[in-house]
């Protein structure tokens, strides 16, 4: 235990702890303040909350929408449908008249307008008029809503197996849904968690890269290497302190941002239907979905410390072991963007570049894959490769780091 402290504070001086904890802290205030601070309401673009801004527009919106938050219920549909078609002066969705039973049913005659779009899609019809919203549209809203998802089921997936698991996912999620007004600054929130965590990852990165070669640079490892029992005294050190860091950078950047965002954000618009905000066969509602984002987040920040410490410890510098994990992140962030199932290379890249995992929920429409036949979700699968580089990366850098006479992979 005094070796583990001992190393610990030649690693890490006060001031550079100082450091790893408050800048994570900046972070998260200025990522909260950007999302709460900049947010506006709106319907169907007509600027009807204008002149309002931030916590005041959050406000103003879901004092007008809670009238009718809660289950979804397909009268409630059917209310903001006559709501919408009375208030319509054209085929243009934005060319309404905003009446406060309108704004009361917004939510409501939003998802109706856009499924509306979707059917006519499906049916290869003319989108022209589609905001004429048919006489019992809420009516069968929910029904209407099958056919959407299985359409977008059977133009994703490959084979039954998949179709199987996502059909399983999508009878599981609750109906009605339920809705609570601010759940849109809540989603923003929600999609943020994975940027911000790409940024931490950076931080966690930074720090693990120095843990071993730093000694290289200075001369101090071929010190330790002639003494009795070597580097293997330090070994559970040089193993563990990158991880503990790892984690005080997230939990403080992270916590710090959840709990602002729970300060300011209205706290029932968390119960959200998934559904109401996106496109998802998950049975999650908005606070489920983020707790996920964050467990996923922790992974993938453990995951990225115990490369970067095993990448530090073939590296005889901390700047190219920092600017391979830089590579390493910045490549799963954009494959993550360009994730597309029916690109097996790049899912399968993308599947295993550490620290990716955090990323899993960018696209989950329907996030089923399969291996061998047998359909799993994507992100769950993304997490079981996680555990694995976690475990591989800690056996390979005990072995680089003891070995004595290992040549390094990457020269002066």
């Amino acid at each position: 235990m005094d070796l583990f402290i001992s190393e610990f504070k030649r690693q890490i001086s006060a001031k550079r702890f100082i450091l790893y904890v408050l800048i994570p802290i900046i972070f998260a205030v200025l990522w909260a303040w950007f999302i709460i601070g900049g947010a506006t309401a709106d319907f169907m673009q007509t600027g009807c909350y204008k002149e309002y801004k931030g916590k005041a527009a959050i406000e103003i919106a879901a004092k007008d929408r809670n009238v009718t938050a809660g289950k979804m219920t397909e009268d409630k549909f059917q209310k903001g449908r006559d709501a919408f078609v009375n208030a319509l002066r054209s085929d243009d969705e934005s060319d309404v008249e905003i009446t406060k039973d309108l704004l009361q049913y917004a939510v409501y005659a939003d998802s109706l307008v856009m499924q509306n779009f979707q059917l006519k899609n499906i049916r290869g019809e003319s989108i022209n008029g589609y905001a004429k919203l048919p006489e019992n549209a809420g009516k069968s809203f929910y029904e209407n809503e099958d056919i959407c998802y299985e359409h977008m089921m059977n133009l994703k997936l490959k084979n039954e197996a998949e179709k199987g698991l996502a059909l399983k996912m999508w009878n599981e999620v609750e109906k009605p849904y339920t809705y609570y007004g601010g759940y849109e600054v809540w989603s923003e929130g929600a999609e943020h968690i994975q940027i911000f965590t790409f940024i931490l990852l950076i931080i966690a990165g930074f720090f693990s890269s120095g843990i071993i070669a730093r000694d290289k640079e200075s001369g101090l490892d071929e010190i330790i290497s002639t003494t009795k029992k070597g580097r293997k005294n330090l070994l559970c050190p040089k193993l563990l302190l990158p991880i503990i860091m790892a984690v005080l950078i997230y939990t403080v950047g992270m916590g710090t941002y959840v709990v602002i965002l729970k300060h300011y954000l209205p706290a029932d618009a968390i119960q959200t239907s998934a559904q109401v905000f996106m496109k998802t066969v998950l049975p999650y509602n908005l606070d489920e979905l983020m707790k996920n984002m964050i467990i996923f987040g922790l992974v993938g920040i453990i995951t990225i410390s115990a490369f970067t410490t095993f990448i530090s410890s073939i590296s005889k510098k901390t700047s190219i072991a920092m600017s391979i994990i830089v590579l390493v992140i910045i490549s799963g962030f954009i494959l993550s963007l360009m994730m597309d199932e029916s690109n097996s290379i790049i899912s399968f890249i993308n599947f295993i570049l550490p620290g990716s995992v955090i990323f899993s929920f960018f696209n989950i429409g329907v996030p089923v894959v399969s291996i061998f036949g047998k359909a799993i979700l994507s992100f769950k699968l993304s997490l079981i490769i996680s555990m694995l580089l976690i475990l591989i990366s800690l056996i390979l850098t005990s072995w680089t780091y003891v070995r004595r006479g290992i040549k390094c992979c990457f020269k002066k």
